[in-house]
């Protein structure tokens, strides 16, 4: 048996338009993962989140769960991932931003802006891994895996600044370590959680200190 050259085309296109349909479904699938995910974290806490909990909120078996996200561990990662990179895919591309020429003072602006969005979106991510890192020693490594990817990022932004626009006798290492804390999910939780700074409150803070301490006086 044989088959024409339109007949293996139609299979063709049905066997792709299956697939699209199958990739539409996985990515709802996990979107609906990560939304219940949030709600259940955020109300109980990781180690008393069940993946049967956050399955039933998400409407799907556990199997489906763990097809999708592997393990519960795998889920907070990815929920914390997309928390972090919002519009962006990946630390690169938000490093992309600051490509190009761009005067001091505007890419200590854009890094306060950066990581102002990021502390708003991550704030429940960042406290679940902290807490869960205490008693897990794999979200343990997972916490200190982000905070080097968060270093590396803020390294290669503040690497774009002119070492005559650092202060006197700062490096461009000490000026990313500088910046690294000061711009950081603890800064947020003590001036927005603790405080009560709102997100304009808490850039235009960050803004300023991370300016007082790492540009000179004249840098513009």
């Amino acid at each position: 048996m044989t088959f024409s050259e339109a007949e293996i085309g139609e299979t063709g296109d049905a066997r792709s338009r299956q697939k699209r349909v199958g990739d539409a479904l996985r990515r709802d699938t996990r979107a609906r993962l990560l939304e219940a995910a949030e709600g259940e974290f955020g109300a109980h806490g990781y180690t008393a989140t069940t993946v049967t909990r956050i399955a039933a909120a998400a409407g799907v078996s556990v199997q489906t769960l763990y097809l999708a996200w592997g393990s519960k561990r795998g889920l907070l990662r990815g929920y914390m991932e997309h928390a972090i990179a919002g519009g962006e895919a990946s630390p690169e591309d938000a490093a992309r931003r600051f490509a190009g020429d761009m005067s001091p003072q505007d890419r200590i602006n854009g890094l306060a802006d950066l990581v102002s969005d990021i502390a708003e979106r991550a704030a429940l991510g960042w406290s679940l891994y902290r807490d869960a890192a205490a008693v897990d020693p794999e979200i343990t490594e997972d916490w200190a895996e982000l905070h080097r990817l968060r270093h590396g990022l803020i390294a290669r932004i503040v690497a774009g600044i002119p070492a005559e626009s650092l202060r006197a006798g700062l490096t461009h290492a000490a000026a990313t370590d500088t910046a690294w804390v000061i711009a950081s999910p603890d800064s947020y939780d003590l001036l927005a959680g603790r405080l009560g700074y709102d997100l304009d409150a808490f850039r235009a803070w960050t803004r300023r200190t991370l300016t007082a301490a790492l540009l000179t006086p004249t840098a513009g």
